[in-house]
């Protein structure tokens, strides 16, 4: 039975005829049952609460800086004792169709976490957290953050939403009528990945975004590669047109982080200004 839950789940993906023939040497069955195990684990864990939050600090680059988001929520999957990144199960959850409600958990905890106290943000600033491509595509899921925000009492502007350029160009329909609704009611939107799909951007121009978020391949070794100078200059002088400000992922050493000071960058997110930590519980 399981050889032939394998070969069914490889044939389904396969163009043509979809039929698979099954051996136990063959890697796409392989790879099959892993991700069927991937489906197991992560169906159990949704089931009890298996999903912990990450924290990592967004700091200004210039001190007296108004409002931005002060940190950002990463959701890891708890297993016999190891913190496993969403890294590692994005793709199952992805094929199973289980990120939404993943994303669901993480927005519920954390809403609860800020209502709480258990997370701590300053006046002015705002909770980063990630919506993926699958949730944006889930048309319920814009009453579900509704319905979540007047449950929590948590005041709208608390909230950024990270969306990536592929996403909402993947569902640039039901990603503007989700955008457009929370950024009503006060929620702020930032760009996650800019610079990997620059063609697209002439579809989101139009998206009432607040942030432009510089994808971190371009902020390695920022002090001494041109190339990378270059292209952060560029997305500098688009945001700024278009009157977005800008936020530099995975700024890990004081080099890059005095580089995209120099740039004029206006918040930073890396180990040189905070690591990832588990979120405490509330005192």
């Amino acid at each position: 039975m399981n050889a032939a839950d394998s070969a069914c789940y490889v044939a389904k993906r396969q163009s043509g005829s979809h039929v698979h023939v099954y051996s136990s040497h063959d890697e796409a069955v392989a790879r099959s049952r892993g991700e069927i195990q991937w489906l197991q684990r992560l169906q159990a864990a949704l089931r009890d609460g298996c999903f912990e939050l990450y924290l990592q600090p967004i700091e200004p680059t210039r001190p007296g800086s108004i409002g931005g988001p002060a940190m950002e929520v990463f959701v890891r999957l708890h297993d016999d004792g190891h913190a496993i990144l969403l890294a590692e199960f994005f793709p199952a959850a992805e094929r199973y169709r289980l990120m939404s409600l993943i994303d669901r958990w993480v927005l519920g905890a954390a809403l609860a976490a800020l209502a709480a106290g258990a997370i701590r943000i300053p006046s002015g600033r705002s909770l980063s957290i990630n919506v993926s491509g699958q949730t944006l595509a889930d048309p319920t899921y814009l009453e579900f953050v509704v319905e979540e925000l007047d449950r929590s009492g948590v005041a709208p502007q608390q909230i950024c939403f990270e969306v990536s350029e592929t996403s909402v160009i993947g569902n640039l329909e039901q990603s503007r009528r989700f955008i457009d609704v929370l950024h009503g009611m006060g929620c702020r939107f930032a760009l996650d990945d800019f610079g990997t799909d620059l063609g697209g951007f002439a579809n989101l121009k139009q998206l009432p975004m607040d942030y432009l978020k510089i994808d971190g391949s371009f902020m390695r070794d920022l002090a001494r590669d041109s190339v990378n100078q270059a292209m952060v200059t560029a997305v500098i002088s688009m945001a700024r047109m278009l009157n977005f400000r800008l936020i530099a992922e995975q700024v890990e050493d004081q080099p890059a982080l005095e580089a995209a000071r120099a740039m004029g960058i206006d918040f930073v997110q890396g180990h040189a200004v905070g690591r990832l930590r588990p979120l405490a519980p509330a005192a």
